[in-house]
């Protein structure tokens, strides 16, 4: 197997867990407060339109969203036979769509959700993915939120 062909692999199984998150999902699509209560849809339809499996949002949108973006970096040998990185997602939203019905802001909450489904998480890598670092982020005076990131090691 290729040094980094587990990187690829791993991808997709963090966009799959995602995916099948109708929590987040619907905290991304619906722009109301009480999103969760909003009808279910075909999650898939938000890959590659508010759910990146890269570290950017190509072009820009005239509409208010919330966006989720994936990032797997820092990378580096340990040893002779482990690399370990890093998974970060990046949740940031218009700072018109922050409020929630659910007492806490939108990426907040998002943020909750990622953490439940990815810390101490199997699955990716050998062992569990651990929590490695959180911190606010504003990507333009319009758009806010946080960044989490969990470090993963796999085999060479």
């Amino acid at each position: 197997m290729s040094r980094f062909e587990s990187i690829a692999r791993d991808k997709t199984t963090v966009i799959d867990k995602i995916l099948s998150s109708n929590e987040i999902m619907k905290a991304l699509k619906y722009n109301e407060l009480n999103f969760l209560e909003q009808p279910d849809f075909d999650n898939a339809s938000l890959l590659y339109s508010s759910l990146f499996p890269h570290r950017f949002i190509p072009g820009t949108s005239d509409q208010k969203k919330t966006y989720i973006t994936i990032s797997f970096g820092k990378y580096r040998p340990t040893k002779s036979s482990f690399k370990s990185g890093l998974i970060t997602f990046s949740v940031f939203t218009h700072q018109d769509l922050f409020r929630t019905a659910y007492g806490c802001l939108r990426t907040d909450y998002i943020i909750t959700k990622l953490d439940e489904i990815f810390n101490e998480a199997e699955g990716l890598g050998v062992g569990k993915a651990e929590f490695y670092d959180m911190d606010a982020l504003s990507m333009n005076p319009g758009y806010h939120g946080s960044y989490i990131s969990y470090k993963v090691c796999d085999f060479n």
